[in-house]
């Protein structure tokens, strides 16, 4: 399980590319995000791995905030703009909202010291990381 899960997180960087967290004051709050998660998915690994849970919750509060933000933006009725296929919106955020009551399943099962279920939750997250990009990341 253990392997699929590095494999997996190996997976998405390779995907995913080099996120900086500090792109600037106009940063797009996806890009933000995106940078967030990074950080957040690689103590996670590290949290999994070591069997320490209990540095799971903490790594997703700026996650939580940044999260926080973008709904704010889509309430304000501000554009967020996708790195790439604007036009599938509504798909990246039915996906994104998943995304989010799935971490806040894993961050349960930490706080629980579930490991069986953290082992799975970050197992799924990570596929789910794999499936958006697969989407967001290509040209339309």
């Amino acid at each position: 399980m253990r392997l699929r899960v590095i494999f997996a997180v190996l997976l998405v960087i390779t995907l995913h590319g080099t996120v900086s967290a500090a792109e600037g004051p106009d940063e797009n709050l996806i890009r933000k995000e995106m940078a967030a998660l990074d950080k957040a998915f690689k103590i996670t690994v590290d949290a999994v791995v070591l069997n320490q849970p209990e540095k799971i919750a903490p790594a997703f509060v700026e996650v939580q905030k940044i999260m926080e933000q973008v709904e704010q933006a889509v309430k304000d009725k501000k554009e967020i703009a996708l790195p790439r296929n604007q036009n599938k919106f509504k798909v990246f955020v039915k996906l994104d909202n998943r995304f989010h009551r799935e971490i806040g399943t894993l961050v349960i099962a930490a706080k629980k010291n579930r490991m069986r279920t953290v082992n799975r939750q970050t197992h799924n997250l990570l596929n789910m990381c794999v499936r958006c990009h697969a989407i967001f990341r290509k040209k339309a």
